[in-house]
């Protein structure tokens, strides 16, 4: 037996898996899983145990990789000897779930759904902020967590580890207060009408939240307009972004918008909060692209356009946003349960300030 046959069998359990993974179904439980999108469309990837050599995993076809120059088939399954399993570096806990998609390889996170609360908290907060802010944050990741698992319970995995889900990277980010905010939330999660909510959040609202209605065109009674004065105190609450009328172009085209080089955006429609619904961008032929605030921002980049609140204006061939604000302005502002609980609010006090009529309840 060859001498990365005999790693493989010493480092991990392989498991091949034919078809769809079966996962958890039923009420939440204290060792319920979930399932983590952490890699996507990638031609390799590198994992090793914590006292073992590395398993380098190659793309060499659709459904079948080489490991360590030997060709195994896909989906694997590779759980640790020790504590961890490290993926590119990084340590995970659970188990590592290598498969195949048209755009590379993805990879999947399987752990206890507490410990990846732990995991998130420095990855969308900071454990430095007040403690009653930790373990707000602490419930609405629950929260969000098992609505998608609901809402995903038959597919390959529940949430993506990056901004389109929940930011996740494994174990580097964990420390006593993130695990201690966990611990004593152990459970606890928003319900409305006894179903979990869709507890979204964002960094800063920029002085006022947005109904779910305005943005979204999707009504949920707890997602209303509320007020979060304490945005305006935080750093980099105003920002700027400048992008030529040329490159903007380039950005719709590619976005499947067929316009040529932009001389104006309008702003069609504004929310109750003063967030922008509409845009209206046009070209120098007098063709018009209409898109909502949203759909700009995922076209222009969510770290360019940061928020829906801003102000555009032209000069020469470029085009100049001026906003505040960062999000889509949705549920809780992270910012603004900061500095609710620096001004004496409890974690509870915030969660019915920005989910008005949830409940809040111990599921396990």
């Amino acid at each position: 037996m060859k001498k990365s046959f005999r790693l493989l069998i010493l480092f991990v359990v392989v498991i091949v898996l034919a078809g769809c993974i079966k996962t958890v179904s039923g009420q939440a439980g204290y060792g319920d899983k979930i399932r983590i999108l952490v890699i996507k469309g990638v031609k390799e990837v590198n994992i090793k145990g914590s006292d073992r050599g590395s398993l380098e995993i190659r793309r060499s076809g659709y459904g079948s990789v080489a490991i360590n120059g030997r060709g195994r088939d896909l989906p694997l399954r590779l759980t640790p000897q020790s504590d961890f399993i490290y993926l590119n570096g990084k340590p995970f806990r659970g188990t590592i779930e290598v498969r195949d998609s048209k755009e590379g390889l993805m990879v999947i996170n399987e752990l206890f759904l507490e410990s990846y609360l732990v995991g998130i908290i420095n990855n969308e907060i900071s454990s430095k902020w007040p403690e009653d802010v930790i373990k707000t944050q602490a419930v609405i990741a629950r929260t969000y967590a098992l609505y998608s698992k609901n809402k995903k319970n038959k597919g390959l995995y529940h949430l993506e580890g990056s901004i389109m889900g929940q930011v996740y990277s494994g174990v580097g980010k964990e420390d006593s207060i993130a695990h201690k905010a966990v611990k004593e939330t152990a459970g606890e999660i928003l319900t409305y009408s006894g179903e979990p909510a869709l507890t979204v959040y964002h960094s800063n609202a920029g002085g006022m939240t947005d109904s779910s209605k305005d943005v979204w065109a999707h009504p949920y009674p707890y997602l209303q307009s509320v007020k979060s004065p304490y945005d305006i105190d935080a750093p980099r609450v105003y920002w700027e972004y400048g992008i030529t009328a040329e490159s903007l172009k380039q950005a719709l085209n590619k976005a499947g918008y067929r316009i040529g080089e932009p001389e104006s955006i309008d702003i069609d429609n504004l929310t109750s909060a003063g967030r922008i619904k509409t845009t209206l961008i046009t070209d120098g032929d007098n063709k018009r692209v209409t898109l909502s605030g949203e759909d700009l921002r995922k076209i222009l980049g969510y770290s360019n356009l940061k928020s829906t609140i801003f102000e555009v204006t032209k000069s020469g061939d470029s085009f100049l946003f001026k906003g505040r604000g960062w999000g889509h302005g949705v549920g809780l502002s992270q910012w603004g349960a900061k500095g609710m609980a620096e001004n004496g609010s409890s974690y509870k006090e915030i969660l019915n300030h920005f989910y008005p009529g949830t409940d809040l309840v111990k599921v396990y």
